[in-house]
Parts: C-alpha cells; sequence; structure tokens
C-alpha cells in the first residue's frame, strides 16, 4: 500500500505562533485565508487533528463553501472528508459535537490508555485504532488510512500533531497574518523536540501569494 500524500495547512503571526499562550480560539486568518483552508480541504480524503486542535475547536472539520461540497459530490466523494483524531490520552469534555457528527466518517487514533477512555466513541460510529507506542505514531496512522483508501491526506495541527507527522509531510501551506503574538509557552507551527542543529528539514519554496495583508505560502519537502 502506497503512502498517502500529506501535505499541511496552518495560519501563523508574524512571530510563528498558531495560537495565544492560554490556547483560546483566535481566528488568525480573514475570509482569503478561510477560503485556503476549505480549498485544501476539499482535497482531501481525511483531515487530521491532535487532541488539542479539537478541544479548542469542539466541531468536526467541514467543507464550508458549497461550491466547493458540490465539486466533491461530483467527483463521487463524500460531502466532507473523514476526519482522524490523534490523541494518546483520550480525555475530553462530554458531549463534543465532534463525536456527534455522524454524516462524517470519523477515524480515532489513540493509545491503550486512551481507548479505555473513549468507550463512548466505541459504541458509536467512530472507529478506533489503538496504537503501538514503541512505533512511529505517523507511520502507523498513515498506514491505516492508506488501508482505508485515503489518498491525500492533510494535516491541520497543532504544532505537536506537526511535529509527529514532519517527516511524512510532503507539503507544507502557510498563511503569513498580519499579527505578532508574542509567548514563549505559545504554541508554534511545529512544537516537540526539535531537530539537532544540521538536520533541520529542508524544504523548497513553490508557491507565494499576497491577498490583502496576508501572505500564502506553499513549500515541497526535500527528500534525500
Amino acid at each position: 500500500m502506497d503512502k498517502p500524500f500529506v501535505y499541511a495547512n496552518l495560519a501563523v503571526t508574524l512571530d510563528g505562533k498558531i495560537a495565544s499562550h492560554d490556547r483560546e480560539d483566535f481566528p488568525l486568518g480573514t475570509k482569503a485565508d478561510r477560503l485556503e483552508m476549505d480549498r485544501l480541504r476539499a482535497r482531501a480524503d481525511a483531515v487530521i487533528w491532535g487532541g488539542e486542535t479539537l478541544r479548542t475547536a469542539r466541531h468536526p472539520a467541514r467543507v464550508r463553501e458549497e461550491s466547493l461540497v458540490s465539486e466533491r459530490v461530483e467527483r463521487g466523494l463524500p460531502s466532507h472528508p473523514a476526519n482522524a483524531l490523534v490523541t494518546k490520552s483520550g480525555v475530553f469534555p462530554h458531549k463534543l459535537p465532534w463525536f456527534e457528527a455522524e454524516e462524517i466518517e470519523r477515524l480515532i487514533f489513540t493509545a491503550p490508555e486512551g481507548a479505555r477512555r473513549l468507550e463512548d466513541a466505541r459504541t458509536g460510529d467512530a472507529r478506533v485504532f489503538v496504537l503501538d507506542e514503541t512505533e512511529s505514531l505517523a507511520s502507523q496512522v498513515l498506514a491505516h488510512l492508506g488501508e482505508c483508501g485515503m489518498k491525500n491526506v492533510l494535516v491541520e495541527g497543532g504544532g505537536s500533531l506537526v511535529w509527529e507527522f514532519a517527516r511524512h509531510i510532503d507539503e507544507f501551506h502557510v498563511t503569513l497574518t498580519p499579527w505578532l503574538a508574542g509567548g514563549s509557552d505559545a504554541p508554534t507551527l511545529m512544537d516537540g523536540p526539535g531537530f539537532p542543529s544540521g538536520e533541520f528539514l529542508g524544504l523548497t519554496l513553490e508557491e507565494v501569494r499576497r491577498v490583502g495583508d496576508e501572505i500564502f505560502l506553499r513549500y515541497k519537502a526535500k527528500r534525500e
């Protein structure tokens, strides 16, 4: 089974933050950025979120632009991409709308302890996959998605999830927004331990677009 094509999309402040230090929901991008998000979601068979992103967003990732929904349906695809949740803990507030969105295919990837906390999800139509904690999280998730027929996979964050998938992401879409957030504890486009000096992930700039005060960047990952 071939690995799905994996691409990431995040909006960042000028100082590289994707949210404030308190993680409160705040839309960094304008209407143009939201439309770009819809375009990228419309291309995807599955959208991957980490647990913190879901706790903030609460609702599933949908394609909101009706014309793009119609295009998906005309191509024989579901109205919205499948939603894949990666959570080791399985800890969420009760009655999140994400868990009740039966019109969207939902897949949950978790650790054995998280699976025990997600028994409610097992009784619904969300599929739960228990990951081997000794193996690469991203490799296992992508292998499962590939087996499910997912060819195009969109990673939307947060920063810790992007770190987990960094070596597997083929293309990065970044919206540079006209904000400065600050905060040493504020999440960035990619968190995690970080790469050692000299082992950074190399990228090639493929596209630059300016819309108002926002800059849309598209990079391809360099492969050795």
